[in-house]
């Protein structure tokens, strides 16, 4: 078993030399023999190892004696040993969450304070525990993710027991002198891992006695597959990436559709997991699939503020906005400039073209002073609004939308306007009725910049 150990550790990286590593310490014979054998190596590898050992506050006396033997365990490796205590019955309600599932969390938290950032966690879940996850995870429905079971490594969480078998375990802990303890509430039913350890691996063992090694397996293989298919769906999300503004993810409706479904599901994953910090669910993943066959400005909002939408060749993915952006209207100096805070953006008029300049960061447009007949102003919108052009004239709404003006920019759009008449809608169209041509005399620019 110490080869096989040491092998995953090797093969995974999971502790490099000097590296803080944090054990996950029940008191049981996985995660005694994991301490054993991680404190075999530690000077050879520089490791600061340091035990903690979660009290639930579940098992009265048998679980004090479960932290003593932790402490005493340790003091005979010279390990420095924490003892976290926790009320996890009254956690659990709180929380409105079972207390398998509170104590897991707990247990982690606890195990991510003690390595501070920086150190790794060393916990014992071996082969059988594998099966275990894989079949609760088929039960309550599931991917080919979930299928894969626990990865070696995750995050900062290492498993170099993953590969290893329970009986290998114990025969270690007795040719090297260890004792143990054993949980009594690990023959409750009660919870959900403990019947599939107790009831249905036992029957599965009767129509085939290494079952447990051959879905430990299946899920090892699984694993190779998932990982191709996301370095796939890493390269397909890329391909289908269009031009962004902000924070925003835009995708071409036209080839997430020529995707397979499974790859499709894929890529909607990854966009959605740039923005949402929980898993994303497959019924979010139906949500959008169905949204991409819809026409554009249709949307769908998600948890944590998302929004995905459809605006025209583009599935957009963005976290909405807490606020609607309020309307402005500002009346424009005939030389120099002015601050707009609403639309985050500065405006600066003047008769001297150097004064306005241009560059990347601004757009500037250039008009016949003669024929602006009132003051200038800065806006957004107004119903009815309208542009002049060289066949007659179009409405303010009908160029957004040919434009392909997202939705929620519209409100927000700042015009130049002469009177009630938009004079210029930056990046769109200037008005034809102030254009400059060969008769014209005197010279206006206008620019607006971003800041």
């Amino acid at each position: 078993m110490r080869e096989k150990v040491r092998k995953t550790i090797t093969q995974f990286h999971m502790f490099p030399p000097g590296a803080k590593l944090i054990v996950g310490l029940s008191g049981g014979a996985d995660s005694v023999a994991l301490l054993h054998l991680l404190h075999r190596w530690q000077e050879e590898a520089h490791w600061q190892i340091t035990a903690v050992h979660i009290h639930h506050g579940l098992r009265g006396k048998e679980a004090d004696e479960d932290a003593r033997f932790a402490e005493k365990f340790c003091a005979s490796l010279g390990i420095p040993c924490v003892v976290k205590r926790y009320d996890v019955a009254k956690e659990a309600k709180l929380r409105r969450l079972g207390e398998e599932e509170t104590g897991r969390i707990l247990r982690y938290a606890a195990f991510r304070e003690a390595a501070g950032g920086e150190g790794r966690i060393a916990v014992a879940h071996h082969r059988k525990d594998q099966a275990e996850t894989v079949l609760m995870r088929l039960c309550r429905g599931t991917g080919l993710t979930g299928l894969t079971g626990m990865s070696p490594v995750r995050g900062d969480i290492c498993r170099p027991l993953l590969f290893c078998d329970r009986e290998e375990i114990e025969q270690y802990c007795r040719e090297n002198h260890l004792t143990w303890r054993e949980d009594a509430t690990n023959q409750q039913e009660k919870y959900t891992r403990n019947k599939l350890r107790l009831r249905v691996l036992p029957l599965l063992e009767e129509i085939n006695p290494k079952a447990v090694t051959h879905i430990a397996e299946t899920a090892a293989l699984l694993a190779e597959d998932e990982d191709f298919l996301e370095q796939q769906a890493e390269a397909f999300f890329a391909q289908g990436k269009l031009p962004s503004a902000g924070e925003e993810i835009h995708l071409s409706r036209e080839k997430l559709n020529a995707l397979h479904p499974a790859m499709r599901r894929r890529v909607l994953r990854k966009a959605m997991g740039n923005f949402l910090k929980t898993d994303v669910s497959q019924v979010q993943i139906q949500a959008l699939e169905e949204l991409l066959q819809k026409e554009t400005g249709k949307s769908r909002d998600f948890p944590e503020d998302i929004r995905a939408e459809n605006r025209y060749e583009a599935l957009v993915f963005s976290r909405k906005k807490k606020k609607q952006a309020e309307g402005f209207c500002y009346a424009l100096p005939m030389e120099g400039e002015i601050l707009i805070p609403e639309g985050g953006i500065a405006v600066a008029v003047s008769f001297d073209e150097k004064f306005v300049g241009c560059s990347a960061e601004t757009c500037t447009n250039v008009f016949d002073y003669d024929k602006i007949k009132h003051k200038l102003f800065c806006r957004t919108r107004k119903a009815g609004d309208f542009i002049p052009l060289q066949n007659g004239r179009k409405k303010i709404k009908d160029l957004f939308i040919d434009e392909k003006i997202p939705r929620d920019w519209r409100e927000a759009y700042p015009l130049i306007t002469m009177g009630e008449e938009v004079l210029w809608a930056p990046g769109l169209r200037a008005s034809a009725a102030a254009g400059v041509d060969e008769q014209t005399v005197r010279r206006i620019w206008i620019r607006i910049r971003r800041v």
